[in-house]
């Protein structure tokens, strides 16, 4: 399955790898990515391209702060609606457990976890994660990731807060002063886990702009366009369409509108999850028409036909014999046996 991210990732991107003498496009090419991702936020592009792309411009450019430079020039506003739901939680650990949680619509593969530090019950550590296998080279990518969460913690805090330590994977690769001009704070390298380090009272920390209404705001957006994080996407564009078909509403351009994305974001997300949008509306078609034919005052054939979304009774038939090899009338009576 291919992992996924928002290619808003990719702001200040293009900028940045001229200023690196690294043509950006070119670069882009040979990760398979193009210049319609720097153009659609919103879109989703393969993590493990992204990731590739960050370690090779850094190689070509000869800039090993490349990943810190980035985390300068995007700041926490690249998460779009998370960070106004970020930044109108009531505390900062609230916030933090926002992000947690829906951290997925950024990208499912990543995991953000706030854990007690052994023997320092005052200090916690915000950790940082990719479910992503055999995956060797990613310092770029966890420079660019603390760095963001070092922004978005100063942004929500307004300087109330600040983070005493960041914890990287890997050994030191640029100069210290990249590092300190993206984290503000000691760098420890080698570390066993990607982590932001803070102290556990800075949890309680009252966020100046907390406002409730724009906190629910931008959750009720958040939930409605891509639901319960531990619902899959798949499951939850087949409870819809199951609802929509007979409305007539059921083709791809009106699922993805009620989801405020677009249909090729739509796509993308399912082949996420390795599905097609055609056969879902297939599955749900081929479910609601036993459900319908296995009812004892089942409505006429050309109203099911109707119900499931189709304009002629002709259609249901040569579905129903795909399906079942068999017409409605012979699967009516199928399902009523078993009744009875």
């Amino acid at each position: 399955m291919t992992v996924l991210v928002r290619a808003a990732s990719l702001q200040g991107y293009e900028e940045l790898a001229r200023q690196c003498g690294v043509d950006p496009l070119r670069a882009m090419r040979r990760v398979r990515l193009s210049a319609f991702n720097l153009a659609d936020a919103d879109s989703l592009i393969p993590y493990v391209a992204f990731i590739t792309l960050l370690e090779q411009t850094a190689a070509e450019g000869r800039c090993p702060d490349f990943g810190l430079r980035l985390a300068q020039a995007q700041g926490v506003g690249v998460l779009g609606q998370l960070a106004v739901l970020f930044q109108h939680a009531s505390t900062l650990g609230e916030a933090l457990q926002l992000a947690s949680r829906y951290i997925f619509v950024h990208s499912p593969a990543v995991h953000l976890d706030v854990c007690p530090v052994a023997d320092a019950a005052q200090l916690v550590d915000l950790t940082f994660s990719l479910d992503i296998p055999h995956l060797p080279h990613r310092a770029q990518t966890h420079e660019l990731s603390l760095g963001l969460m070092v922004n978005g913690i100063m942004a929500v805090g307004q300087g109330l807060v600040r983070p005493l330590q960041v914890r990287l994977p890997h050994a030191q690769l640029g100069p210290a002063r990249s590092y300190q001009a993206t984290m503000g704070c000691d760098c420890v390298f080698d570390a066993p886990a990607a982590a932001v380090r803070m102290e556990a009272a800075a949890l309680q920390q009252v966020l100046p702009e907390h406002n409730a209404q724009l906190q629910q705001f931008a959750q009720n957006y958040l939930d409605q366009q891509f639901g319960d994080p531990a619902q899959h996407f798949g499951d939850r564009i087949r409870s819809m369409v199951r609802r929509f078909l007979s409305s007539g509403m059921g083709n791809q351009s009106d699922i993805a509108r009620a989801l405020s994305i677009n249909p090729r974001t739509l796509q993308r997300r399912l082949a996420a999850e390795g599905l097609y949008f055609e056969d879902i509306v297939d599955e749900m078609r081929k479910q609601q028409l036993q459900d319908l034919l296995g009812q004892m005052d089942a409505p006429p054939l050309i109203q099911i036909a109707m119900m499931l979304g189709y304009t002629e009774s002709s259609t249901l038939n040569r579905s129903c014999q795909r399906w079942f090899d068999c017409t409605p009338a012979t699967l009516r009576e199928r399902l009523l046996a078993r009744k009875r």
